[in-house]
């Protein structure tokens, strides 16, 4: 008898069968894959997202975040709509940090300005303040 982890099971049960990433980015893969179930895992993907324009990620190893819609698509989840909601705003996230850094992502997706959160157009300040007491 084999024993089976769960990530492994886990993926068998939320990818159909063309889904078959490259042996490198399997470990990557299973663990977006238990977001909807594990916190820590969500914890990992908005890390990941937050830290994506300051850290080296291996693009062999790491599933990017340009792809992550896509991913989140293509898989079964007990509700979809929320992975969905998920995934694009960690995709947002990352892609605006790298926006932010002067590093050009390679597809913008939500993150453009006008996706999840909209950029806001910066607020003039105010010319003629008083000094207390003046």
């Amino acid at each position: 008898m084999s024993l089976i982890r769960p990530s492994e099971r886990l993926a068998r049960l939320a990818c159909h069968g063309q889904c078959r990433p490259d042996p490198e980015r399997r470990v990557h893969h299973d663990r977006l894959l238990q977001v909807e179930s594990d916190p820590d895992a969500m914890v990992d993907l908005f890390e990941t997202a937050v830290t994506w324009a300051e850290l080296e990620y291996s693009p062999q190893t790491t599933i990017p975040p340009h792809e992550w819609l896509d991913f989140a698509e293509r898989h079964r989840w007990h509700d979809a709509d929320r992975m969905l909601w998920i995934f694009g705003l960690a995709t947002d996230m990352a892609l605006r940090g790298a926006s932010a850094a002067g590093r050009e992502p390679a597809v913008l997706g939500l993150a453009a300005g006008s996706g999840i959160c909209p950029t806001l157009d910066p607020v003039e300040p105010r010319r003629h303040l008083r000094v207390a007491g003046a």
